[in-house]
């Protein structure tokens, strides 16, 4: 299995990202979002609240990093770990069409977000374009890493 082939198995199998912005001083804020594969291989898709940390970070810095992997409670599941690094950049979605697109994305894969509290205008979805993505993968060998730029 190719490199790219990996990263895409990983994304698609996994429900939880870990995606990391800055503040405006410059620290950095890590949190897990549920998140959908999109069109391409170096798109991904999340919703959150317009008043949320992660969009008054998006607005002084769109650069992100990400992280989808997996708990190792053993060394059998250690060893055949796959998982992915990224850095890339992060918009709110500007158009109805497009937040059609990844809201369409995201309930087909969590159905509950169809019933999110709230009003629907109280959200924004957020476009991740991946730039450089390191996959791992144990079953090559322990900590082998591939990169792929896009």
């Amino acid at each position: 299995m190719s490199a790219k082939e990996t990263m895409i198995k990983v994304i698609t199998t996994h429900n939880l990202m870990h995606l990391a912005t800055i503040d405006s001083k410059g620290f950095p804020h890590v949190r897990g979002v549920d998140y959908a594969y999109g069109e391409k291989a170096d798109i991904l898709y999340f919703i959150t609240q317009k008043t949320s940390r992660k969009v008054e970070h998006l607005s002084h810095n769109n650069q992100i990093a990400i992280v989808i992997d997996s708990d190792c409670p053993n060394w059998e599941d250690l060893s055949q770990v796959k998982y992915i690094k990224a850095t890339g950049t992060a918009s709110i979605i500007k158009t109805a069409r497009e937040m059609q697109k990844a809201s369409g994305l995201l309930i087909k894969k969590f159905p509950f977000l169809a019933n999110l509290p709230g009003d629907p205008s109280d959200f924004v979805g957020i476009r991740v374009e991946l730039k450089e993505v390191l996959v791992t993968d144990n079953t090559i060998s322990f900590g082998n890493t591939e990169k792929i730029l896009f």
